[in-house]
């Protein structure tokens, strides 16, 4: 369950020189936090490069909401999915009338391979997605988004216990110390999902409630600590696999 939708930054691929055809084709445009920019229903056929700020992708229905995806820096979307994207923070994004912008690509083999990454990690995303919907519960679904965050953080991190064969087999004080579990790849390491409990749970299908809950009993049970609003550190990160493949 990818909160961002791609690792390809399509911006900077626009912002080199052989690509300045492309680039003219784009209107700026400034969004303040909260508004909306893509609805269902509208008419226009836009595509959409974001410059800066962050955008949720969400589904709408019954006074539900069913958060997708965000969109960051050098992310891409486009107006025709059926999706809702609003503003979460003031940002830009580039428009451009989706023809007119296919038929450009195409002179553009850079740019036009950039794309076809871009859309295989939004197709991957999607798939997750649906997979956990279907064929998992609340828990893994939140342990399953906890882990992938994790992993695209990178393994390990500066406040990590060190392991216990880094001490000297000899170090005073140290003879008769209790050999302790070696450090897992990825504990330690910081997660700032900078959502509100009732956005992350619009991202795994869950009330605020249970997912209050369920991170309530990871703090409790050592797999997770709380470092402040949105921001968790992975205390034990085998067991946040084994609930993830649960």
């Amino acid at each position: 369950m990818m909160m961002k939708l791609s690792d390809v930054d399509l911006l900077e691929a626009l912002e080199r020189p052989e690509s300045a055809p492309l680039r003219e084709m784009f209107a700026v445009r400034r969004v303040a936090r909260g508004q909306g920019i893509f609805w269902p229903d509208e008419q226009e056929d836009l595509v959409l490069v974001v410059k800066s700020g962050r955008f949720r992708v969400y589904l709408s229905y019954g006074g539900k909401e069913f958060t997708l995806a965000f969109l960051e820096r050098g992310d891409i979307y486009s107006s025709h999915t059926g999706a809702h994207v609003q503003a979460m923070a003031d940002g830009e994004v580039l428009l451009a009338d989706t023809r007119a912008f296919r038929r450009r690509m195409t002179d553009l083999p850079e740019v036009s391979a950039i794309m076809v990454r871009v859309l295989g990690q939004m197709l991957r995303s999607t798939f997750f997605l649906i997979e956990g919907l279907v064929f998992r519960d609340s828990n893994t679904r939140l342990a399953a988004l906890l882990l992938e965050q994790a992993e695209r953080a990178g393994a390990g991190d500066a406040d990590a216990a060190p392991d216990a064969t880094d001490a000297p087999a000899h170090a005073p004080g140290k003879r008769h110390a209790m050999p302790t579990r070696p450090v897992q790849p990825g504990s330690g390491q910081i997660i700032r999902l900078d959502l509100t409990t009732e956005q992350l749970a619009g991202m795994v299908g869950a009330t605020r409630q249970t997912v209050s809950t369920l991170l309530n009993d990871m703090i409790r049970s050592g797999i997770l600590d709380r470092m402040g609003r949105g921001t968790y550190r992975v205390r034990d990160m085998d067991r946040l696999r084994e609930l993830a493949s649960a």
